[in-house]
């Protein structure tokens, strides 16, 4: 880094660089040092520097200056400290690192006087001869003496000079054309090595095509010592004109390069992709050598254009074009829209939008067929006595009356409504645009006739929860869904679901059962459902204990033990419901794959459904089986009907317990197998090598032939008659979710868990399960959420 000089003259202070040089000194009107009292264009002396070395010089010969109270005739290098006299001022030199400071004095400051040494004593001469005074020397000899001192000096200098510097070598590559080395003492070369003495020195090097090299080094004392540089290439210069003349850009690879005033561009030298990109021209790229240390060449791009001209038209005409958000005009337009897929939008005053992609092709010309408007909707209020009729209009439904639809005007629409019960009504309109319309319909109540037989034909009838008289007679109903429900004293009720058909008349023979033979059919051993599962009958006989104890392995926090009663007798079903059992309830049913395997097996447990969807398939069974329904609606979910009923259900938690732990055991089973975990045979559907590949927890060892579910009882039955209460799938029950701390002696007769809860327990391992915590029969979820290892088994109270 070049020194900085600081110049104090007349309280004035300025600063100025080594490329400032020479300073002149004299007057105000021209001269860098100015002194006080000489005339504005008087100079008088100059400060140089000479291998960033400062000296002083006087201007002409008729100057009287002094340096160090010397007189200086031509010139005599400045060091810090050193005075400089012109006049009757003077200049100080002081020098500070990189630092130089030149202050400029008024008036010379007077010797310090010094008085003589005492007066010698006076020897008197003989009278008759008087001494002569000692002869002066001679001008010559004072020179001669000086020019041996000054000989010596600059031998003293030399021998220190020797003794102190340092041998130094500079390498500078690629070799450059200019080198110096600067700094004081200037250093002296020997052979190929410079000698310095140690301090700080500034190396400058150039080279035609390279970077100036300007560097500071430190020369320490010690031995032998070698600085090396690399001198940086400069880049190319390409000079970019394009054909129009528009504002472009430049990319270099994927950097954006900056241009000057000139439209030049700096580009590193090698092979380089150049792109150049405008807003409304298609991009161009060129491959160039780029020479580099600062060559220039030439680039000419010709622009080809990135838009297409395009014709727009509507019927009518004076449509406001859009083309992507932007307003370019009203139809007929001719305009150029650029290249890619854009959005071009028409709107009119009294007509619908019209909207529409359209692929644009740059250097093309594109006449677009002519955009028919269509005139604004219009709006049907419709409604219909009694309200709640299905509304479809045009084939398409649109919800239930009273509703208010859009419909497009100058359009004949037909309007269609039906509702169970009722006649189909079906009407046109037509609708004018952006206007309103009100259609009101009256439904024509439609009937069937239904003949209904009772044994006893005294028994009681109830239609629809109504008193509706016998249970034999002929009935005139609606043609929508009717509850009928026989009852007479001594007998058990019996409760049919049908939807009468008009012209078309059906009959209805029920036969009541006494109590006993009702109680003594509903104690069969078995029972099968319309839809063929079979259902056991279990007999709960004492007082058992549900979860587990502290001390067992696996167990969780939520399996605090409860002394737990049955009172009635119950069926279960052998097997969990199956996709298809399932699919004749809900055909459109899917329970989709996973882990890479399908889950729709006709015999695999069904899976993916809700505890909704599980109660609505017992409901349905119950009706095909003419039970009363064990769930009813309420906010849109369903809940158990209270009092219980024997219609089909979901098991409570105590029941899937009951007969997973206890039945046909001398003690509470742990497993879903004989012996300890992990099984010693293949006892079910869990966790296995076959899935080891993506689940972390399986059984150790175990390979039971199936990644996923397997169909129903394909493994030995625990306890005989129920297959897979352990594997294959989770099972859900008809209990909310609760923990029972603290109440392990405290009996629970018939406990089906809370009345109210977000959660439904879900019990039984699954193909996914392998741990110890998972396969132990007391093992307890929840879940209110379908899963795709979660399915059900049903069960019903045996009265």
């Amino acid at each position: 880094m070049s020194r900085v000089f600081f110049i104090d003259a007349a309280g004035d202070e300025q600063r100025v660089g080594e490329a400032d040089f020479p300073l002149s000194i004299g007057g105000s009107g021209q001269c860098a040092v100015v002194l006080p009292g000489v005339p504005a264009d008087a100079v008088l002396a100059y400060i140089a520097l000479a291998e960033g070395h400062a000296y002083v010089q006087p201007a002409n010969t008729a100057v009287e200056l002094f340096h160090n109270h010397e007189h200086v005739t031509a010139s005599a290098w400045l060091k810090s400290g050193d005075r400089v006299q012109l006049g009757c001022a003077e200049l100080h030199w002081n020098v500070k690192g990189d630092q130089v400071f030149i202050k400029v004095r008024q008036g010379v400051e007077a010797p310090e006087l010094v008085p003589p040494p005492p007066t010698p004593p006076v020897v008197q001469a003989p009278a008759t001869t008087s001494p002569a005074p000692p002869a002066r020397p001679t001008v010559r000899h004072r020179k001669l003496r000086y020019a041996l001192l000054g000989l010596f000096g600059l031998l003293l200098l030399a021998a220190l000079f020797v003794l102190l510097a340092t041998p130094v070598a500079i390498n500078v590559s690629p070799a450059p054309d200019t080198q110096s080395l600067h700094g004081f003492p200037p250093v002296v070369p020997v052979g190929q090595r410079l000698l310095a003495v140690p301090g700080r020195y500034t190396l400058r090097a150039t080279r035609a095509g390279y970077r100036p090299l300007e560097a500071r080094i430190e020369v320490s004392a010690g031995g032998f010592q070698t600085f090396n540089f690399m001198l940086q290439e400069l880049p190319g210069r390409v000079h970019i004109t394009v054909d129009p003349e528009v504002p472009f850009r430049v990319m270099v690879g994927d950097e954006a390069v900056t241009l000057d005033a000139d439209n030049i561009a700096e580009i590193e030298r090698g092979p380089q992709r150049v792109r150049i990109e405008t807003d409304r021209y298609l991009p161009e790229t060129r491959k160039l050598e780029i020479t580099g240390r600062g060559q220039l060449q030439q680039l000419s791009v010709r622009l080809q254009p990135a838009w297409a001209g395009v014709q727009i038209n509507s019927k009518p005409p004076g449509a406001e074009v859009m083309v992507d958000d932007v307003v370019l005009g009203t139809t007929p337009l001719a305009t150029e829209l650029l290249q890619g897929q854009r959005t071009i939008q028409l709107t009119l005053a009294g007509y619908q939008p019209a909207s529409m992609q359209q692929a644009i092709k740059a250097g093309t010309t594109l006449a677009l067929d002519t955009i028919e408007l269509q005139p604004d909707n219009g709006r049907l209020q419709l409604g219909s006595r009694p309200a709640g009729a299905t509304v479809s209009i045009d084939g398409a439904f649109r919800g239930s009356t009273p509703v208010t639809v859009e419909l497009a005007s100058g359009t004949e629409h037909r309007v269609r409504l039906s509702k169970p019960g009722y006649r189909i009504a079906e009407q046109t309109v037509t609708l004018e645009p952006d206007a309103e319309q009100s259609l009101h319909i009256d439904l024509t109540a439609e009937h069937g006739i239904v003949f209904v037989t009772s044994r006893p034909a005294d028994a009681g009838l109830t239609l629809d929860g109504k008193p509706a008289g016998t249970g034999t007679q002929r009935l005139r109903l609606t043609t929508r869904a009717h509850t009928l429900t026989f009852s007479k004293p001594g007998f058990a009720s019996q409760t049919v679901t049908l939807t009468p058909r008009a012209g078309i008349s059906q009959n209805v023979d029920i036969r009541l059962k006494t109590l006993a033979q009702a109680q003594t059919d509903a104690t069969r051993p078995t029972v099968r459902t319309a839809a063929g599962q079979v259902l056991r009958l279990v007999r709960p006989a004492g007082q058992f204990h549900m979860g587990a104890s502290r001390r067992e392995a696996g167990r969780r926090a939520n399996e605090s033990q409860r002394l737990v009663e049955l009172t009635r007798p119950y069926y279960l079903a052998s097997n969990e419901v199956t996709n298809a059992g399932y699919r004749r309830f809900q055909p459109a049913h899917d329970s989709g794959s996973a882990e890479g395997v399908s889950l729709n097996g006709d015999n695999t447990p069904v899976v993916n459904v809700s505890w909704d969807d599980a109660a609505r398939y017992c409901n349905w069974l119950s009706r095909q089986d003419h039970l009363p329904p064990a769930y009813r609606v309420a906010g849109g979910h369903m809940v158990v009907q209270q009092p219980p009923t024997i219609g089909y259900r979901l098991p409570t938690e105590a029941e899937w317990a009951y007969v997973a732990r206890v039945v046909g055991r001398t003690s509470p089973a742990r497993y879903p197998w004989a012996g300890s975990y992990p099984p010693a045979s293949v006892a079910g559907n869990f966790a296995d090598a076959r899935i080891a590949d993506t689940l972390a927890n399986v059984v150790p060892g175990y390979d039971d032939g199936y990644r996923g579910p397997a169909p129903v009882g394909s493994f030995a039955a625990h306890p005989p008659g129920f297959n897979d209460l352990g594997g294959n799938v989770a099972e859900w029950t008809n209990d909310y979710y609760a923990v029972y701390p603290g109440q392990a002696e405290q009996l629970a007769r018939d406990p089906a868990g809370p009345v109210s809860g977000d959660h439904h327990v879900v019990r039984d391992s699954s193909w996914r399960d392998g741990s110890i915590t998972e396969l132990r029969l007391s093992y307890r979820d929840y879940s209110r959420t379908p899963r795709d290892d979660l399915g059900f088994r049903i069960a019903r109270y045996a009265h």
